[in-house]
């Protein structure tokens, strides 16, 4: 194995170690809120370490132009995605305080 293959398969496994870090981390929190923080880490680290791996692995390309156009998406998506669910989880939530349900429950409320 040549030091750019090792480096491909050390990339790839930090990027999968990454959304699996950000999927365990959005599985374990309480609130819907703080579950939006581990988001963050597949649409930046991952694809990151992806991106770079593509590099290594073609050198100047198509599917390196194709791989950073993706990044860039991810990238520029990730904060609107992430603030519109936030602001909807807030303007869900502003009855919430008279209700004796836990704040994570976004059953219905039962029309009276």
């Amino acid at each position: 194995m040549s030091s750019s293959s090792i480096a491909i398969v050390i990339l790839l496994a930090i990027g999968a170690l990454f959304c699996v870090i950000g999927v365990v981390g959005m599985w374990r929190m309480r609130e819907p809120t703080q579950a939006l923080h581990y988001m963050n880490l597949p649409a930046t680290v991952g694809i990151a370490c992806v991106t770079v791996a593509v590099l290594l692995q073609t050198g100047f390309s198509s599917a390196l132009i194709k791989s950073s156009v993706i990044a860039l998406i991810l990238l520029s998506i990730n904060s609107v995605v992430t603030h519109a669910t936030a602001r909807a989880f807030y303007i869900r939530n502003q009855n919430r305080g008279r209700s004796n349900r836990p704040p994570w429950d976004f059953s219905r409320e039962e029309q009276q």
